[in-house]
């Protein structure tokens, strides 16, 4: 029996406060450790745990063009990262998808993997390739790269009190991944995802996940506010949104009140597991 560790990366021990302090020991003849890239604008690449960044792990292997094996793992559970499992001695196809969405995707091929829109699409990570099975216990590490691009919204003055929901609809690159060539889909899907403002204050982050299509792209976007009987109080368009893959566009500006004729200046960062891409102002 082997007690599988977790891929940690060199420079950052990372401290998973969901797991128990007693996982049960890793089983099978085929055992999986995920870890994934963070990668930071102009220094190296570090490996990062992947319970920092999904709550749900998919483990498919595929075989003659057809699922043989599916697992689920979540965030709360032991081992989260690894999995140990028993297949006969062959070459399989392995996937390996690390997201936060509610909903399970669609994994029957790997070229086409749907996500539900009901609550929108979150930042996803993933690992495909071949793997040889013998009848010998072994071990791979893969490491998953990230498959998704985003446009981060800000809205920089206040929200109106009536204001309970604010949604971002848009369109122009896929909502549809394909695993094999780590792209989007071909079919330009229509997305949308809601968040509720109650409450909150300016300045507001909002972030709506797309695939990219090809390297580059564009998004026509729709910000649409509405009170607690969904009437639209501001609707906002931006259109022709530059995209890069694996990267983020940011927009900032005033939603609800009129823009400044005085120019801003903004002081920005990327995020450690984000490299900007644009920013601009709406």
């Amino acid at each position: 029996m082997l007690v599988a560790m977790m891929a940690l990366g060199a420079c950052e021990k990372a401290v998973v406060d969901e797991q128990p302090e007693e996982a049960k020991p890793v089983e099978g003849n085929v055992i999986i450790r995920t870890s994934l890239y963070n990668i930071v604008p102009f220094e190296t690449r570090a490996v990062q745990h992947v319970a920092d960044f999904s709550n749900m792990l998919k483990f498919v292997f595929y075989q003659n063009d057809e699922k043989v094996k599916d697992l689920t793992q979540k965030k709360d559970d032991g081992n989260y990262g690894e999995v140990g499992l028993t297949l006969q001695p062959g070459t399989y196809q392995l996937l390996v998808l690390a997201h936060s969405s509610t909903g399970n995707p669609t994994l029957s091929d790997p070229t086409s993997i749907q996500f539900t829109n009901t609550t929108g699409y979150s930042d996803t990570f993933y690992y495909y390739g071949d793997i040889v099975v013998t009848k010998e216990q072994q071990t791979h590490d893969v490491r998953l790269q990230r498959a998704t691009s985003m446009v981060r919204v800000t809205i920089t003055d206040d929200i109106p009190a009536e204001v309970k929901r604010i949604r971002l609809y848009y369109t122009g690159e896929s909502g549809v991944f394909n695993a094999v060539t780590g792209m989007g889909g071909t079919v330009n899907s229509k997305q949308s995802v809601t968040f509720s403002v109650e409450d909150k204050t300016a300045p507001l982050a909002l972030s709506a996940y797309t695939f990219l299509r090809n390297e580059t792209g564009t998004l026509n976007m729709t910000i649409t506010a509405y009170d607690a009987n969904d009437n639209v109080k501001v609707e906002k368009e931006l259109k022709n949104i530059p995209m890069k893959n694996r990267m983020v566009t940011e927009y900032s500006g005033n939603l609800f009140t009129a823009q400044s004729n005085t120019a801003t200046n903004f002081n920005l960062t990327a995020e450690t597991e984000w490299e900007v891409y644009q920013q601009q102002t709406f």
